[in-house]
């Protein structure tokens, strides 16, 4: 069988973890651990600390997300994130376009 497909598959999951970052933080700001256990939830998709970090600082320098530092009452300062208005437009067009992918294959499966 010819092909990478470890290579294939961590691009693939590279923009997908974006688009799910980007959909957990568009009903309302969380810190960084919060979105990891959140995303696990799904399931064995995400990889944890070592996948979503490295997205959430993409994602800000990239102007899709803010975030600031809060200090609860009862712990630490925690670096909450929010979606910006480039970044909820983002997440518009990637849902869009992951909508056409699946409808593509879907259709290509049913022939």
């Amino acid at each position: 069988m010819g092909g990478d497909f470890g290579s294939y598959s961590a691009q693939l999951r590279k923009g997908v973890i974006q688009m799910l970052v980007l959909q957990v933080l568009s009903t309302e700001p969380l810190y960084g651990y919060a979105i990891v256990k959140r995303l696990e939830e799904l399931g064995e998709f995400v990889a944890g600390e070592g996948t979503v970090y490295p997205v959430l600082r993409r994602l800000e320098v990239d102007g899709l997300l803010v975030s600031e530092w809060q200090q609860p009452a009862d712990g630490n300062a925690r670096k909450y994130y929010s979606v910006t208005v480039a970044g909820a437009a983002f997440l518009a067009r990637s849902l869009e376009e992951w909508k056409r992918i699946d409808s593509a294959v879907r259709s290509l499966e049913g022939e």
